[in-house]
């Protein structure tokens, strides 16, 4: 038979095992919220997968068309929003030796070497999110990878070559333009 002296011990649990409750629960919350953050982190900065979610997160209350563009190889960018030009002053990554392609009216892929000048410069980069929802359609290839970025439906995505995001670019040329052809 058990006495009282020893049910009353085991009642609680002891300072040893509340520590190391304590100690767990605190460190399995540090590992969730510093994931958290650096996907946050991560998500704000500027690559070709994130171009237009973070232009379109960045300048959600414009009521103009944003234009984006970026000069000295693309680390100095700029955001135009009717006559005003400001620096953009998010993180940039789109990549070393960075180049823009688009289809021709032949369908064919064509490296655009230059889209004007500003301050004697030439402009690397030239994306417009419109304010119906669209953006400039494009295609970017830098030292990581090739991007396609499409005009209006979808998202950036990575592929394997420029053939491949030729074809894309033609796919949703023609679901564009055939979308009333079912009924």
């Amino acid at each position: 038979m058990l006495s009282l002296s020893s049910f009353n011990m085991r009642k609680a649990f002891t300072l040893i095992e509340l520590i190391i409750v304590i100690l767990i629960i605190s460190l399995v919350g540090f590992m969730v919220f510093s994931e958290v953050v650096k996907h946050e982190q991560k998500a704000d900065v500027l690559d070709p997968t994130t171009l237009p979610s973070a232009l379109r997160k960045a300048f959600s209350d414009s009521e103009n068309n944003i234009e984006f563009f970026c000069i000295a190889k693309s680390t100095d960018c700029y955001v135009a929003k009717g006559a005003e030009i400001i620096p953009y002053e998010g993180a940039i990554r789109l990549g070393n030796n960075l180049e823009v392609y688009k289809v021709d009216d032949n369908n064919r892929l064509v490296k655009v070497d230059e889209f004007g000048r500003v301050k004697d410069e030439k402009i690397t980069l030239r994306y417009t999110l419109y304010t119906n929802g669209s953006n400039t359609q494009i295609v970017l290839a830098n030292d990581e990878g090739i991007y396609y970025l499409p005009s209006y439906l979808g998202e950036p995505q990575k592929v394997e070559s420029l053939d491949e995001a030729q074809a894309l670019w033609i796919k949703e040329e023609y679901d564009l333009t055939d979308r009333g052809n079912y009924y």
